[in-house]
């Protein structure tokens, strides 16, 4: 069966359309706006349970203009089909799942959408699907992490290939064209009449285009991550290309336990943000069918580009390679000319690009600490002056400085025997073969310290920019000719290695040994021919001679790929280098091992150049050679949730400010973005608080970590999330019970008999959210940097049985006795007890529920009235109460959310405390 769908209007019903539009209303932009002429849609044949729509030609908005949107979710994008997908009729029925993945759905169940599936579950679901029916795989990746009832947290290297044909989740922008046509939210099932339950599938009318339940029922997946609008136009828009520092994604269409009003086709966000492993009993999805060949990704500055560099390397053959993940690389987008990044000891293995449209860079090189990025704007073998600068190794490129010298090229960052750090440069990095031209080049270093250059000092004539020694007796360099230089006490010697054949893209090694890696022209007949004992062709084998320029070892390139931009690691018997195909195209940067000559994948691109990959030493005193480092400060894994990537941010704080702290803050999310350490000015404060927390895991950091081990605490301030206390202790045991750095402190009585000095630079120099997270998780020493969007709407969503406190009582008995744990701990040290009840959206309480997660009132007034007497029986036990039942001086602009403060909000309560700090520990 086909259809047409035709939205006509005749002029006097769009004048009175226009008249009366709204950016409130269901659609993100005036409907009139919409696409209106014919769409041809059917039965798709092939692909069981889905509807072909023929999209190509046609168009979309994604995001509103609505003034009081998200910004997440603003403005209106014009998104461009040039291509048709198929789409699923329905969501997908716990029948269908089960037909793919296995199991059987309960009786009477069958036709009920699979719910309480995060991402992962669904790319598992469709990659499945893709294989029975002889598909490839849209959505590759190399390891999968799941969780203690085998949902999928997440992936490792996770890839969306939407050129590959193939089952999938549609992409944002399919999802609203095809929910677009016969648009009805009263249609689906929402709060208002689904009896806070999913029902079976298509039971409600069909839209314009015969799918079934796009407006309610179960929230859905689609395939993008989270990202920002543009006022712009975009063909084939597939989303994102990562999902920023939380590694957010879209939900779409409403459920049953949305309201009317939160279903919008531009809503893409939840009560709570939204991540790959996030799971919930009104979140499903369907699916799509279909590929993509020119999609079009828009990062957060709203570039566009349809293609994105691509991280392949796993970080357990990473580790193997390396010995560690401390390691970073940095290298060259041709495209661009920027500088491109990744740290390896971040959970994400993200590629980061500094764009500065004012600079080309070229040979970049890090710092031995990992924390500077030297770089030029000549290349190896080109003629002309070359700029030399240096910036910090983040995504802004912070603290850029450039040597005031008038060349300099190919820097290389060298520790000199006295133990300062230097930099290493050429004044050209010309081609080498003359010697008249070669002689009037020099070499030189520059001391680099704290940000800033000393004055240079020329160590010898010659563009020698291989590298040279610490102790400067032996320097390579090669521009056509392999040239080297000794240091010797009678005089200096440079002389000519290789037969005078032509090599280029020389590097020394750095790890004592003296040994020269450089490739060759695969002259006929050459040296280099006569070492490997067969032919080659040009760049296709990788040379190491020894100190004396004898050669000692050759590697060849992947099959039907060459080598260029080669270069030693620091340290290891590795190498780097980008690799290129036969039209010369750069499209990955390689680890090369030459103790088996085995070539490893790192990352993937179109012009990938220049790359350094530097591992970071983490140097410990002789009296603390006793930790483990693959234990000590370990507060993350590479599969962490984001709490304990969070808590990791925390831990670094911990320990940097031990000693200093005087009130420690700590307690969920509320507490994380509601209080902000540094408007409390009487007394030094830190906030440790991360989301999700509950009691079990307060207790445990306030007992083991923040009375002990902070000599200078006056108060501890937790949070009193009385809506919460059903939470008991399976989230602590599940996100916390197998991270390294906290069962090795267990393991040393939490350090009790003395912190090692080490403790904070290797938690800093130990796995880590990367510089997106650390910024968002650590704003302000810990407060949570949330946007102040207000309150959303009168009709807050309770997440939780508003009767649980009586249907459960034991739940509310096992947080109190480790509300009472803490103060027993604190009052045997003389520490004060803050508990801060945090404000929440008055219209919970206008609509009869104290809270977020429910409690009638009369059940949070006996809480209210233990919780006093408490306070009467422990005289270091304060309750810090913002939200008093609703009726306090929040506005809407202090709130992020129903039930957490943004940053204008977490001032004013750091306010209010510091007022009652300074009376109480004053007094």
């Amino acid at each position: 069966m086909a259809g047409k769908f035709t939205n006509l209007m005749g002029t006097l019903g769009l004048i009175a359309l226009v008249a009366s539009c709204s950016h409130h209303d269901a659609n993100p932009v005036c409907q009139t706006e919409y696409d209106d002429t014919e769409v041809e849609y059917g039965k798709d044949s092939t692909h069981e349970g889905l509807i072909r729509i023929h999209a190509k030609g046609h168009f979309t908005y994604v995001g509103t203009n609505n003034a009081n949107a998200n910004k997440k979710e603003s403005p209106a994008m014009k998104v461009k089909f040039d291509y048709d997908f198929s789409i699923g009729e329905h969501e997908v029925t716990q029948a269908e799942y089960a037909k793919v993945m296995g199991g059987e759905p309960a009786p009477g169940s069958e036709n009920l959408p699979i719910a309480n599936t995060t991402f992962g579950d669904m790319v598992l679901y469709v990659n499945n699907r893709s294989k029975l029916e002889g598909y490839d795989t849209v959505y590759t990746y190399t390891y999968v992490d799941y969780d203690s009832v085998h949902h999928v947290n997440g992936f490792e290297n996770f890839q969306f290939n939407p050129d590959v044909e193939g089952y999938r989740l549609p992409t944002e922008a399919e999802w609203i064209f095809a929910a677009s046509h016969g648009w009805n939210v009263s249609d689906g099932w929402n709060q208002t009449n689904s009896g806070d339950n999913a029902h079976e599938v298509c039971s409600k009318a069909r839209n314009g285009l015969g799918l079934c339940d796009m407006a309610g029922n179960l929230a859905e997946w689609v395939s993008d991550w989270l990202g920002y609008f543009k006022d712009t136009t975009v063909t084939n828009f597939v989303g994102a290309p990562d999902g920023g520092s939380l590694g957010e994604r879209v939900l779409k269409g409403g459920s049953f336990k949305h309201s009317e009003a939160r279903t919008t086709l531009h809503s893409r966000l939840d009560t709570y943000t939204i991540i790959s492993k996030s799971k919930a009993n009104y979140v499903g999805g369907r699916i799509a069918f279909g590929k993509i060949e020119k999609p079009v990704w828009m990062a957060a500055d709203g570039s566009t580009s349809s293609a994105f560099l691509k991280p392949l390397v796993k970080s357990s053959t990473l580790k193997n390679k390396l010995g560690t993940l401390r390691a970073k690389l940095a290298f060259v987008n041709r495209l661009t000319n920027n500088l491109v990044y990744m740290n390896f000891n971040e959970s994400s293995f993200s590629v980061k690009e500094i764009k500065d449209s004012t600079l080309k860079v070229r040979h970049p090189d890090i710092s031995p600490d990992g924390e500077w990025v030297a770089f030029c704007t000549g290349g190896e073998g080109l003629p002309g002056k070359s700029e030399l600068y240096v910036r910090r190794l983040n995504l802004a490129g912070t603290n850029l400085v450039k040597l005031d010298v008038e060349s300099a090229a190919i820097p290389r960052f060298s520790v000199t025997d006295a133990g300062d750090t230097v930099i290493v440069y050429v004044t050209s990095a010309d081609i080498n073969t003359e010697n008249s031209i070669f002689t009037e080049t020099s070499t030189w270093q520059v001391p680099f310290s704290n940000g800033q250059f000393g004055t240079p000092k020329k160590l010898f004539d010659g563009n020698y920019h291989g590298g040279v020694t610490p102790d400067g007796r032996l320097a390579v360099t090669g521009a056509r000719l392999l040239r080297a230089h000794f240091e010797r006490e009678s005089s200096p010697v440079d002389t000519v290695w290789f037969d005078s054949a032509q090599a280029c893209n020389v590097s020394l090694s750095q790890d004592g040994s003296k040994r020269t890696l450089f490739l060759d022209f695969a002259k006929k007949d050459g040296p280099g021919r006569e070492f490997v004992g067969k032919e080659y062709g040009v760049h296709e084998r990788m040379f190491i001679a020894d100190s004396a320029g004898n050669l000692i070892q050759s590697v060849a390139a992947p099959n039907n790929m060459s080598f260029d931009h080669t270069e030693w690691v620091n340290g290891k018997n590795l190498a780097v280098a980008s690799v290129y195909d036969f039209n010369g195209s750069h499209n990955k940067l390689v680890l090369i091992d030459l103790q088996d000559s085995s070539v490893t994948d790192l990352v993937k691109g179109d012009e990938l150049w220049d790359p350094c990959l530097r591992v970071l030493n983490v140097n410990l005193p002789e009296e603390e050679k006793f930790l483990n480092l693959d234990s000590a400060g370990v507060y993350m894994t590479a599969t962490s949730d984001i709490t304990t990537r969070i808590m990791k941010i925390k831990m670094e704080y911990f320990w940097q400010y031990r000693e200093i702290t005087e009130v420690a803050v700590i307690g969920s999310s509320r507490s994380f973005a509601g209080l902000d350490p540094t408007a409390v000015t009487s007394h030094f404060t830190i906030n440790l608080a991360y989301s999700a927390e509950d009691l079990t895991a307060t207790n445990f950091f306030v007992n083991n970590y923040i009375i002990p081990l902070m000599p200078k605490l006056k108060a501890v301030v937790i949070t009193l999330d009385y809506d919460r206390w059903f939470v008991k202790d399976d989230n602590w045991k599940e996100w916390f019970g197998n991270i390294p750095g906290y069962r090795y402190d267990e393991n040393h009585s939490f350090w009790k008999d003395g912190v090692p000095k080490s403790m904070l630079n290797l938690t800093r120099s130990a796995m880590t959210p990367d510089d997106e997270e650390s910024y968002t998780f650590g704003y302000n020493n810990g407060v949570y940097h949330s946007e102040s969007e207000g309150w959303v709407d009168e009709n807050p969503e309770v997440s939780w049985d508003v009767k649980w406190y009586s249907k459960y009582p034991d739940a509310y008995a096992f947080n109190r006795e480790k509300l009472v744990g803490i103060l027993d701990s604190a009052k045997a040290k003389g520490i004060l007890v803050i508990g801060a009840v945090f404000p929440q959206s008055p219209y919970y309480v206008k609509k009869g529920v104290w809270g977020r997660y429910g409690l009638t009132m009369d059940d949070a007034k006996e809480i209210q009235n233990d919780m006093k007497s408490l306070q009467e029986k422990y005289d270091n036990f304060l309750i810090f109460d913002e939200y008093k039942d609703g009726v306090n001086d929040y506005e809407y602009e202090d709130f992020s959310n129903e039930d957490h403060l943004g940053l204008k909000g977490a001032v004013k309560v750091a306010g209010r405390l510091d007022t009652l700090l300074m009376k109480v520990l004053d007094e």
